[in-house]
Parts: C-alpha cells; structure tokens; sequence
C-alpha cells in the first residue's frame, strides 16, 4: 500500500478522534451548564406576572410585579420570600428543592407536585410526575393530576430583563376531578307580583356530578447564569376546552447576592 495513502487514513483517523473529542467536550459543558444551581441568601429575582382569569365566559387580566428572594440556602432545600413590589404586607415564605421542584403534603406523604427541571437538562429528555389526592374538599372527593415534561432545546428569548439563551422545557398535562356525593336539598325562594307575594320551593335530588377532566400546558425558559427561568407560561384549561387561566411571567432583573 503506498505510504501517502497510509498517511491519508492515518490523518483521518485522528481527525475523527478529534471530534469525537470535541463533540464529547460540547456535550459535557452543556450538562455542566444545566447542572443543579448554587444559590447564595439574597439572589433577588423581580418578574413582572400577568394574570389572565375565565370568568363566566368573560377574560379578565392583572398585571403586577413580584419580587423573589433567596432567604435560606441549603444543601437540599431552599426558602424563597415571595412578594408584590407595590405591598406593604410581609412577604410570603416558599419551601423548595434546590431544582426548584415543590412537594406538597397529601394523603399523609410529601409528594412532588411540580418539577420543571430534571437537572442535567439534554435536548429531548423526558420526565414525568403524577399525583392522587383524596378528600381535597366538601365537594371534590379526590383529584389526580399528570404532567409530562419535556426537553426542547436552546434558543434565544427576550423579556424585559433583557436577550438570554434559554433552554426550554414544556409540560403538558391532565387533571381528572372526582366529586363528592351531594345529599338532597330544598331552596326556598319569594317572588312578588300584582297580585301579591309567592313562596317557591325548589328541590334537588341527592347525587354525585359526574368526574370532568381538562388540560394542563406550561412552558419554562431556564438560563443557567439566572439560576431559573426567565420567562414562564402556564395555562389550565377547563374540562370542555375552554382556557380557565393562564399566567405569563418575565424577568426585569436579577440580582446575586453579594459574595
């Protein structure tokens, strides 16, 4: 074999271990970029949050900024101060999980009932939470939520705060809602006319309404420099399709805390 075509396949062999090298450097900067934040007491987070609400059939919207700050910083948990920048009350304290998931006590137990990020966050990357809870109510016996998330990937996004590469995660969800038993009752009720007043009685029957399931969709915008999203969009949706609420937030800054 000539010596010129050993040297050629020599070339290409390290020429293929080079980017196999550097496709491996690539993959693991970018696990290292979406690892577990590190948080310090006093990483401040101000979003502007818009609120829009179905209401008999007529949208209504509220728009105010909140402001997040970082009070407690463990290896496992932390504690978030939660409040309007135009409020005077004290602020609301927030247990989370250094992923920022949330657990909620129900049925006895401590369950994850939101988990946006699954940390190293990879292109196309799956997860997914699911929760069952009993006698929510006088009128819902009991609820199950599901909510499937996944990875996108990078892309440029601009709130007020500013133009961020983000990677973003969808969740897309259901909820079913079973009710509880309604005993039977009668509304009285008095109506008047000409010939003078009238007493009416209404009865219902005793029953359980029939269980309704809807829709659940929220979309994180997560940059690993801010420590958690920069944008957020989550909606529910009501059991015939029709949208119930949907809650936008945006970042207008962020401040670390000094070290």
């Amino acid at each position: 074999m000539p010596r010129f075509f050993n040297l050629k396949v020599n070339n290409m062999k390290k020429l293929l271990l080079i980017a196999l090298g550097l496709n491996s450097l690539i993959n693991s900067v970018a696990s290292a970029e979406t690892t577990v934040p590190t948080f310090k007491e006093g990483d401040k987070w101000i979003y502007s949050v818009t609120e829009a609400k179905n209401t008999n059939g007529l949208m209504s919207s509220t728009s105010r900024k909140w402001e997040n700050v970082i009070t407690r910083a463990g290896s496992h948990t932390i504690s978030v101060s939660v409040k309007t920048t135009d409020s005077n009350l004290p602020p609301k304290e927030l247990s989370r999980n250094v992923d920022w998931s949330a657990t909620s006590s129900m049925n006895g137990e401590s369950t994850v009932t939101s988990k946006p990020y699954d940390f190293p966050l990879k292109e196309n990357k799956t997860w997914k939470i699911e929760y069952f809870n009993s006698n929510v109510d006088a009128k819902v016996k009991s609820e199950k939520i599901t909510k499937q998330y996944t990875v996108i990937g990078w892309e440029d996004i601009t709130v007020p705060a500013g133009t961020f590469h983000a990677i973003k995660v969808e969740m897309e969800g259901d909820w079913h809602i079973d009710y509880a038993p309604v005993g039977a009752t009668a509304v009285s009720a008095v109506t008047s006319n000409q010939s003078g007043s009238t007493g009416v009685v209404k009865t219902q029957n005793a029953g359980t309404p029939k269980p309704v399931t809807g829709k659940l969709y929220a979309a994180f915008w997560y940059v690993p420099e801010i420590k958690t999203h920069v944008k957020v969009i989550d909606e529910d949706y009501q059991a015939g399709g029709a949208l119930n609420k949907r809650v936008v937030e945006e970042l207008e800054s962020f401040t670390p805390a000094a070290h």
